[in-house]
């Protein structure tokens, strides 16, 4: 005797294929690749025999270094040449367990780029229209406002002159005429409803364009920012052998180079 489905009133799925419940995607269970990289590093290292402690030998030496004469900097330039070589290890470690997961990080990027170009592209020129129109509908809101306060003043002007003239003649002073109402202080937001709901508002952004550099230099020189990208844009000049810069100190310095 056949079993009568518990929820026969349910439609099955199309092709009666069962959508796969969540987490269970093929390959859901793999390691994450933050932990596989780590590992491959930390793999790479393990294989060089007694390097983690000659590493903390190292570092345990650095605390112990002294530079009284030559003998004792000769030794500094030794460690530090040795310190050197441990960190390639190190560095070269790292780059070849990581090159595979930028390998594959640049493909997927190229991926999302090849699919959304082409709709950014789509967006940047819906929008673009649609600003037109928003600019367009402030410029006519904007000179109603003008027409109306144009119109105000006037009604203004003229109850002026009318009041001027009974006075002159001695006559009532006429009771003013309905002045026009007042141009809002600001135009008021566009909004559109689409069909589906999406609601589109015009919103006032302030933009800038430099018309004297030297001037809005002036107006910015104590900006932390501006103040960082000037020491930068300097230091490469010195670097690049320029001596003298007004209002720049350029003086030599002596540094340890360990070859």
């Amino acid at each position: 005797m056949a079993t009568k489905p518990v929820f026969d009133d349910v439609k099955p799925f199309p092709g009666n294929r069962v959508p796969a419940a969540a987490g269970s995607v093929r390959g859901h269970n793999r390691p994450s690749p933050a932990t596989d990289v780590v590992r491959e590093f930390n793999d790479a290292l393990a294989q060089r025999d007694g390097f983690d402690q000659r590493c903390a030998d190292l570092v345990a030496a650095s605390g112990r270094a002294i530079a009284t004469n030559e003998e004792t900097a000769g030794r500094c330039g030794e460690l530090i040449k040795q310190i050197g070589a441990a960190e390639r290890v190190i560095n070269d470690a790292h780059k070849t367990a990581k090159e595979p997961y930028l390998e594959a990080s640049r493909a997927v990027d190229s991926a999302k780029k090849a699919r959304l170009g082409p709709l950014e592209t789509a967006k940047a020129a819906v929008n673009g229209k649609l600003n037109t129109f928003l600019r367009e509908q402030r410029a006519i809101q904007e000179a109603e406002g003008r027409r109306r306060e144009e119109e105000r003043r006037a009604a203004e002007a003229e109850q002026r002159r009318r009041e001027e003239e009974a006075r002159a003649a001695n006559e009532p002073v006429p009771e003013p005429e309905p002045m026009p109402e007042p141009a809002a202080a600001a135009p008021e937001p566009t909004r559109i409803r689409g069909d589906f709901g999406a609601l589109t508002t015009g919103k006032t952004v302030w933009r800038h364009e430099i018309t004297d550099l030297e001037v809005a230099f002036m107006a910015v020189a104590n900006n932390d920012n501006v103040r960082a990208a000037i020491d930068k844009a300097i230091g490469a000049m010195v670097r690049s052998g320029v001596r003298t810069i007004e209002g720049v100190r350029i003086f030599p310095d002596t540094v340890a180079q360990v070859r």
